[in-house]
């Protein structure tokens, strides 16, 4: 029972982090450290990754363990990031709609960054020929002096596209949410999204052809 009567931390600092964390844990005996660890490396860096906030009160300081019980405790992650692939259907259905793409174009967002799969973007734009645009978050994913960098002409790319396909980038403000005047005509666009996140889908506009997966599975697929 919390009687608020001005203990050392006593503010929740658990229940400030949850909204603000991917997951957040409290560990309440010290033999669950090892545990605790393991699980919050898991939820971090699984799925989309995000922040997760461990909290660890003043009264488990002062608890003793025998080190060799607390070695034993010590959890190894294995596959904390198991690889997500796509459904051959949703590889089927984006391809589909790019052979029928006039002037394509691909977003690079955070999520592509984040993936670790450079290679693996720059097979996709190289082979497929198909400009770029690198959001601020995706900068140095390839070059902006590569010849399919569109950086320099954003507003016009944006406009002219017929078929726009998102990897790893969020329609939010940043894109004007895929809507209004930065993307010219209205209804112009055609819309494939590459995110781990399947709730990202149609968060905006519709998703003619979701792919949900890591990137780097997805690209490669």
């Amino acid at each position: 029972v919390d009687l608020q009567q001005g203990d050392y931390e006593e503010m929740d600092q658990l229940a400030i982090a949850k909204p603000l964390c991917k997951a957040a844990f409290r560990v309440l005996h010290a033999q669950d450290i090892g545990i605790a660890v393991a699980r919050a490396i898991r939820a971090a860096v699984s799925g989309r990754p995000g922040g997760v906030y461990l909290d660890l009160p003043a009264k488990l300081f002062s608890q003793v363990m025998d080190a060799a019980e607390g070695a034993r405790s010590l959890v190894k992650v294995v596959d904390a990031a198991p690889a997500q692939l796509p459904s051959p259907d949703s590889v089927a259905r984006a391809l589909e709609v790019l052979k029928g793409a006039k002037r394509p174009l691909i977003i690079l967002g955070k999520g592509a960054a984040y993936a670790q799969a450079d290679e693996a973007v720059r097979e996709l734009v190289e082979k497929s020929g198909i400009p770029f645009l690198p959001m601020s978050m995706a900068k140095g994913l390839l070059p902006d002096t590569h010849p399919q960098s569109a950086g320099a002409a954003r507003s016009m790319v944006l406009k002219d596209a017929d078929v726009v396909v998102l990897v790893g980038a969020r329609l939010n403000w940043l894109l004007s949410h895929g809507k209004g005047k930065t993307w010219g005509e209205p209804g112009s666009k055609t819309f494939i999204q590459i995110d781990i996140e399947p709730r990202e889908m149609d968060s905006n506009v519709a998703i003619v052809a979701p792919l949900v997966g890591d990137i780097g599975s997805c690209v490669s697929a």
